[in-house]
């Protein structure tokens, strides 16, 4: 049985007619959303490995196959939501707001309109996590998988790279590293400029540089964001410790409540000093693996770590 109606033992005679209006509105409520959440999870479950697959096979770098697939996906579950906002505002609070405005406060009988509401609510919250969660699936699709196209952008170049002849004299000109933009090269027999033209594929390196880096170092950033979270939770601690000496009379108890919130300070301090450290670690090695990715880009990124640095 359903929240609302557990709670009463009244006898028959002391329910309102209008009671079995909320009972059969909130039944029906818990009902459509069942059905409305395995609906929302049978389509999240397939969608997903589809949109892990074209996301991989898509060539193109900008992805369009894949944002067009996934934007109508989203756009799908978003309509699920909306069909339960809708339902909710249509059958749960407009019979809330009737009954509400006919009730008094005073009567006996108003904490079961009350209570119509509040389990209603509930429920939809539960509902609203469960679409948040396939949400955030469904949004981790996006994450590629850039070592493979860096490796993909290595073996074109290898594949490329003493394949480049002077259009003058027709001699050799090997091609020393990854381009990002077309470049003049100087042939080393005749020193007529040639003009090299990096693929789509090369150019679209610095694109994806800085992601491919962060991807490399993001165990260095978990590392921050687990210490910084760790402030956050001590000052919590310390709070509620804080709050339960109010109504404490007792030394010795009063004494190791502090004895405690002592402790857990220090612990905030050193995780107020220590977090900051970590991130500048994580910095420092994710401006290194950018730096290995596109040397070309060294002094610019440098300028952009040194920024960071003095806004921290």
């Amino acid at each position: 049985m359903l929240g609302l109606f557990n709670n009463t033992q009244k006898d028959e005679e002391s329910i309102p007619e209008w009671y079995l209006e909320l009972q059969q509105s909130q039944e029906r409520w818990f009902s459509f959303l069942e059905k409305l959440e395995a609906k929302m999870e049978e389509f999240a479950a397939a969608a997903i490995p589809e949109l892990k697959e074209i996301l991989q096979s898509d060539d193109d770098i900008y992805k369009r196959t894949f944002q067009r697939v996934y934007s109508g996906v989203n756009g799908q579950l978003s309509n699920i939501r909306e069909k339960a906002k809708d339902t909710y505002d249509e059958k749960i609070l407009n019979v809330y707001y009737n009954y509400n405005s006919q009730i008094s406060v005073l009567s006996k009988h108003h904490n079961l309109v009350s209570d119509f509401r509040t389990f209603c609510s509930d429920r939809y919250n539960d509902f609203d996590d469960k679409y948040e969660y396939w949400r955030k699936q469904i949004e981790k699709t996006q994450e590629r998988d850039l070592e493979i196209e860096y490796q993909k952008i290595l073996t074109e170049y290898e594949a490329i790279k003493n394949k480049f002849n002077c259009t003058q004299c027709g001699g050799n000109i090997e091609i020393a590293k990854i381009f990002l933009i077309e470049t003049y090269i100087s042939c080393p027999y005749c020193k007529t400029q040639n003009t090299f033209a990096p693929s789509t594929q090369a150019r679209n390196l610095q694109n994806i540089a800085r992601s491919l880096a962060e991807q490399r170092t993001v165990h260095l950033y978990n590392e921050f964001e687990t210490e910084n979270n760790k402030e956050r939770e001590l000052y919590h601690q310390n709070h509620e410790l804080s709050l339960s000496k109010i109504h404490e009379s007792d030394k010795k108890i009063l004494n190791e409540i502090q004895t405690k919130m002592n402790n857990i300070e220090e612990q905030r301090q050193f995780v107020i000093k220590n977090a900051p450290k970590l991130y500048q670690i994580y910095l420092r090695a994710m401006y290194d693996e950018w730096n290995k990715i596109t040397p070309d880009l060294k002094e610019h990124n440098e300028k952009m770590y040194q920024n960071q640095l003095q806004s921290l």
